[in-house]
């Protein structure tokens, strides 16, 4: 039984916090509390220190096979399956007789199959036949690529391996659009502002309450979905965990045919990558790659472009998006974004240190969720259904 109405508040309007505020609104148990989401950016906005729409992306799971990645796993399948559930049944607002195509445009989503690469040994590799990649089974078509005769499209130089699959590609910008316009159809209230957290996780709680002007009101709980900005107000302990990866991409006229990506390329330093990304109804595609830690650089590094555009040249990996008569790609902008890293992985947990009150922070549950690096599209929908029994546990509801 759905509890009481109660408020909650929610900290950052990116791809976390929006999902966040969505499985808020629809779960049984959740529902019926309001909901106020404070953000320094919301979507449309363009900052490096909004990392979200700077995403490229499509739906693949960073994580392994072992015991500690358990979690990670179960929030990854649930993103795919729901995002295919979307993209194949409707969710209810695309009107009747909605195409695909249509509905691409409208979520920012839409299927592609993706060609992956590698070339290096590891994890993943092992026995070069897809034992070593966890979601085998849960994907749509996959299989591992033939090399030697390149059937089912061209082969980079030096793979050692390759596998192919059906996954879901995104639009970064209209899709969080698209759950914006979905959370606030559900009733949920945006305050664009800067909270204070100069004086740490209590002032920022008291800070959100003032502006989202909830003072003296009975907030049952913050969740902190923020990215980065974490480590301005958290402990110096959980300040260390937090670092950048910083990504630069090229965004290109034309979407490619297929997702396709090259990683442990032969030469090449292991925190760059190549990979080409369709968005999803917008008639454009993303170049890559790189995952700089530590770099807060947000100068476009020309070198790094040239390098990206030479690699997908070099490896064919979308020859269709080239002009014929000049060869070149109409490159329409450059971009450089942040992904969240924190070491030992996200953070998705209640707050126990509050001082008071088991663990309340001016009398508030605080719930974090941040640190998810660059896995925070693709277990965006399974991190957040977990958000939402950590608040129903703590509303007395079974988890």
């Amino acid at each position: 039984m759905a509890s009481l109405q109660k408020h909650i508040l929610i900290l950052g309007a990116g791809i976390t916090g929006l999902s966040t505020a969505l499985s808020l609104l629809t779960s049984p148990t959740t529902k019926n509390h309001k909901i106020t989401i404070l953000a320094s950016h919301v979507p449309g906005d363009l900052s490096p220190e909004y990392t979200s729409p700077w995403a490229g992306g499509h739906w693949r799971s960073h994580v392994g096979l072992s015991d500690s990645d358990a979690e990670n796993r179960t929030w990854d399948e649930k993103t795919y399956k729901t995002w295919t559930r979307w993209l194949k049944e409707g969710d209810g607002l695309g009107g009747q007789g909605e195409t695909m195509e249509e509905r691409e445009k409208r979520m920012g989503l839409g299927f592609r199959t993706c060609h992956y690469f590698w070339g290096k040994d590891g994890e993943e590799t092992k026995g070069l036949d897809g034992s070593g990649i966890w979601f085998r089974d849960v994907v749509k078509d996959f299989g591992i690529l033939d090399l030697e005769t390149g059937t089912e499209g061209g082969v980079p130089k030096g793979a050692i391996m390759g596998m192919r699959y059906k996954s879901v590609c995104f639009d970064p910008p209209r899709h969080l659009e698209y759950l914006f316009e979905r959370v606030k159809g559900l009733g949920a209230r945006l305050v664009k502002t800067r909270v204070d957290t100069s004086s740490g996780l209590e002032g920022g709680v008291k800070d959100a309450k003032r502006q989202a002007g909830v003072e003296g009101i009975d907030i049952f709980a913050f969740i902190n979905c923020s990215g980065l900005s974490a480590r301005h107000f958290l402990p110096p302990e959980e300040e260390g965990k937090l670092f950048p990866v910083r990504g630069q991409t090229i965004l290109v006229k034309g979407e490619a045919e297929k997702m396709m990506t090259y990683v442990g390329i032969p030469g090449n330093p292991d925190e760059e990558m190549l990979y080409v990304v369709p968005r999803p109804g917008s008639g454009t595609a993303i170049l890559g790659g790189c995952k700089q830690i530590n770099n807060f650089s947000t100068e476009v590094d020309e070198e790094l472009n040239r390098r990206i555009i030479e690699g997908v040249k070099k490896h064919k990996l979308c020859e269709e998006l080239r002009d014929k008569e000049t060869g070149e790609f109409e490159i329409l902008s450059y971009q450089v974004g942040f992904r969240p890293g924190r070491k030992g992985g996200a953070r998705v947990e209640v707050e126990r240190d509050g001082g008071v009150g088991e663990g309340k922070v001016d009398g508030t549950w605080v719930v974090h969720s941040y640190g998810h690096a660059g896995a925070g599209y693709q277990g965006s929908v399974g991190c957040a259904e977990r958000v939402v029994e950590l608040v129903a546990s703590l509303d007395g509801e079974s988890v």
